[in-house]
């Protein structure tokens, strides 16, 4: 099992400029990048929600390729949490939407089974990467969605 992480602060006071976000706005952020994460997630070309339960939903993915099943669990305005687990891998990734004395931090935190050897410390650096770049985007859609609000 590996796991990999990052935090990003949520509103940077070196640009003030930039609109602010509260934990509602990040938390509307990832509600909607649960429904569809293609706008949010770069390496991923398609979203499907195949069901709705009653603190998340079901969801089949195109990542990277690869048709992937995940369970979605929502924790309101804390967390959510995607949980793959199939023959080729297994994972638990949070999207955390915690607080310090700086402000809002959303944080990426992955534990991943991939498979062991090679394969699996490549797509864990690619992982990493790609979930940086999508609490990024994450953050960018966020801010356009509350401008319009």
């Amino acid at each position: 099992m590996r796991v990999i992480s990052q935090t990003v602060r949520v509103n940077d006071p070196a640009n003030p400029d930039e609109t602010s976000l509260t934990r509602d706005d990040v938390w509307a952020g990832l509600l909607r990048k649960a429904e569809n994460a293609v706008p949010f997630v770069a390496a991923m070309d398609e979203c499907t929600v195949l069901e709705r339960t009653g603190n998340g939903l079901v969801r089949e993915v195109v990542f990277h390729g690869e048709r992937v099943r995940e369970e979605i669990v929502f924790h309101p305005k804390t967390r959510v949490s995607f949980f793959r687990r199939d023959e080729v891998a297994t994972w638990v990734i949070h999207n955390d939407i915690d607080e310090d004395e700086d402000g809002l931090t959303l944080t990426f935190r992955g534990e991943l089974d991939l498979g062991g050897g090679d394969a699996e410390e490549a797509a864990a650096e690619r992982m990493h990467a790609g979930y940086l770049l999508a609490l990024q985007t994450t953050l960018k859609l966020s801010r356009e969605a509350a401008r319009e609000a």
